[in-house]
């Protein structure tokens, strides 16, 4: 039987029939060249609940000092790695994202009209000196904290290592080329200035008056309108770019690293600004989550694959189950030698878990789609299809003590779907000898199949193999 490959990313073309690849909460591991197979796709694991810290959403996280901390609606908690969350002070108007950073001492918070200062001896303050202006980013570095001022070309400085002083010269313009300045980030101990048409870089000259200057020839003509989408990862900044293009920054060359369908998708969104990003690395994996809230759409980057893939959270609600379009999980906090996660619907801080294939025992449906399987315009007839996979999974009682793969298929390129066919087992505990097989799968002049598990087990589909002629 040839092996059927299923996708290693998602990939739903603008025309379904030349790609209609899809993989939800499941990604690919690339594997040694004796492997049984090179691309096995692994099931992503679950959320765990550590803590419930107020009625959330979360908006941002922060490990200050060795403590967690996040921002719940309106208020800011920290989280202890038992779980035991406390209120340190409330106010932070919006309900949109905030930036967070800190020098130590402070913690400060910006929402994109105000800024706020959390110390352990006077917990939060909102930052009233009337030098400060609205910002949406904020970062720390060489003693200083550092702001975009929202709706100019210009940013600026906190005082040297205090956070509610301002002097209203200590700015500087990003004058390069037009445009508002959107966000700050700071990478390789160079400061970079996003604006919505350019990016410039700066770096610290220890001056009296103004300790930066812009790097000589220091600008990059790629701009970006997303400032949430900013993040450090891998040696890298990685962004969503004004053109809907997602760039890896290595220092200053900006590298493509969305395909084509990826970026239909970001294109489709009826805002980008709106656009958040976070990262975190779990066995060599290094993610980066691009969220599209405006499209209800979770899109993830894995860095030791160049691969993308989708994340997608489901609410139970008795028998019923209902997608939210996209993952759940609104940021992250690599802390206390685990992942959490703070929360988009409630004030749950998850802990991401490989024991656990629900999210806070919501299922988790695992999608994968195989690659459209066609011979020269011939007609091919499937007798059998096979997949391989890690078996004898169940749990010892209840849902997943006899775990079921479902099957369905299409014979238009992904443009419909048949119903799912009989289930297959993936095998009780212990019976890892358990085959999966579908007969007489008929034909047509292309073929593709979807597969979907929803029981909480662990989930590796290795290979997949079919009886495949070709003929009138």
């Amino acid at each position: 039987m040839p092996p059927i490959l299923f996708a290693v990313e998602s990939a739903v073309s603008r025309a379904p029939q030349l790609s209609a690849q899809r993989l939800v909460n499941a990604f690919v591991e690339r594997q040694n060249p004796d492997a049984k197979s090179q691309s096995p796709i692994f099931g992503a694991p679950g959320l765990t609940l550590l803590a419930t810290a107020g009625m959330g959403p979360n908006r941002g996280a922060w490990n200050f000092n060795g403590l967690a901390y996040f921002v719940q609606g309106q208020s800011l908690y920290s989280v202890t790695a038992d779980g035991v969350a406390t209120l340190h002070g409330w106010g932070i108007l919006g309900s949109g994202p905030v930036s967070m950073s800190d020098n130590g001492v402070q913690l400060c918070i910006v929402n994109g009209s105000q800024g706020y200062i959390y110390t352990v001896a006077n917990y939060l303050q909102v930052i009233t000196d009337p030098a400060f202006s609205a910002a949406n980013t904020v970062n720390y570095m060489d003693g200083y904290f550092k702001f975009d001022n929202i709706g100019t070309n210009e940013w600026f400085l906190s005082a040297l290592f205090d956070g509610t002083s301002f002097n209203g010269l200590d700015f500087a313009s990003a004058e390069a080329e037009p445009g508002f300045v959107t966000a700050t980030a700071q990478n390789l101990q160079l400061n970079f200035i996003f604006c919505t048409a350019h990016i410039e870089l700066w770096y610290d000259t220890g001056a009296a008056d103004f300790p930066f200057q812009i790097y000589p020839g220091g600008v990059i003509y790629y701009g970006c309108i997303s400032p949430q989408t900013i993040v450090n990862q891998d040696g890298a900044l990685f962004f969503l770019g004004a053109d809907h293009v997602f760039y890896r920054l290595q220092a200053n060359t900006p590298i493509r690293v969305s395909t084509h369908p990826i970026e239909t998708l970001i294109r489709n969104s009826p805002i980008i600004s709106d656009a958040r990003c976070f990262t975190y690395s779990i066995e060599g994996h290094k993610f980066v989550v691009l969220q599209l809230p405006s499209a209800a759409l979770t899109l993830v980057f894995d860095i030791s694959t160049g691969k993308w893939h989708d994340r997608e959270s489901w609410v139970n609600a008795g028998y019923t189950i209902t997608s939210l379009g996209r993952w759940r999980a609104q940021s992250v906090l690599e802390i206390y030698d685990t992942i959490l996660f703070g929360d988009a619907v409630n004030g749950s801080i998850g802990v991401l878990d490989w024991k656990n294939y629900t999210e806070y025992g919501n299922t988790m449906p695992m999608l994968a789609r195989s690659v459209n399987q066609h011979h020269d315009r011939q007609r091919i007839f499937v007798g059998r299809l096979e997949l391989d996979v890690q078996a004898g999974v169940g749990l010892t009682a209840g849902q997943g003590s006899n775990p079921q793969i479902m099957l369905r298929k299409s014979v238009d390129g992904g443009e419909t779907w048949s119903d799912y066919q009989l289930w297959r087992s993936m095998g009780k505990i212990g019976k890892t000898l358990q085959r999966l097989r579908w007969m007489k799968q008929g034909s047509g002049h292309q073929m593709m199949w979807e597969i979907t598990i929803t029981d909480p087990v662990f989930r590796c589909i290795i290979a997949a193999h079919a009886d495949i002629e070709v003929g009138m």
